[in-house]
């Protein structure tokens, strides 16, 4: 079995991918969905921590390993019905001057880097529920553990980013 961080740059990559042949106005688009999923998630965890424990004690348990491992689960499946969604149909898409690979390649592996990061991170949270990962970690594992979204976009970045961009959406 592969390492964890080399199974989401894997993950990483492809979102790129799908970056390149989407273009960058649409990619953007669903940038602002992750950015929207994980600000929710955000405010649930400092606004709502108290609302948020009843449920996962509801569903969960007493037990607090079950209660972390239901809130990972329902926190990355939040995450992929977000992406799954955005990415279906007709998307919020900005308007741009041309179409460039290299913008769309940037915007996808930012998707990535926002999917997967936020995945891993509520994961390793309940330390791995879904998979079996060794607790020897090496030092890229370390290293990008310390990179994820959660991990350094507060609530606050976040909602200045969301409101950023819709300003530049809605911008002519």
């Amino acid at each position: 079995m592969a390492p964890v961080e080399i199974v989401f740059l894997i993950i990483i990559v492809i979102f790129g991918l799908v970056g390149v042949v989407r273009g960058f106005s649409r990619e953007i688009g669903e940038t602002v969905m992750l950015l929207i999923a994980l600000l929710i998630l955000q405010l649930i965890d400092h606004l709502a921590a108290g609302a948020r424990d009843k449920v996962l004690g509801f569903v969960a348990g007493p037990d607090p390993g079950a209660q972390l491992t239901a809130r990972a689960i329902i926190y990355s499946l939040f995450v992929v019905v977000v992406a799954f969604i955005s990415y279906q149909g007709e998307t919020l898409t900005f308007p741009t001057a041309g179409s460039s690979g290299t913008l769309g390649l940037l915007a996808g592996l930012l998707n990535g880097w926002l999917f997967a990061g936020s995945i891993w991170y509520y994961l390793a949270q309940a330390n791995w529920p879904l998979i079996q990962v060794s607790g020897n970690y090496d030092n890229l594992y370390l290293a990008f553990s310390k990179l994820l979204p959660p991990e350094i976009l507060d609530w606050r970045y976040l909602i200045a980013l969301v409101v950023i961009m819709m300003i530049v959406r809605v911008w002519k």
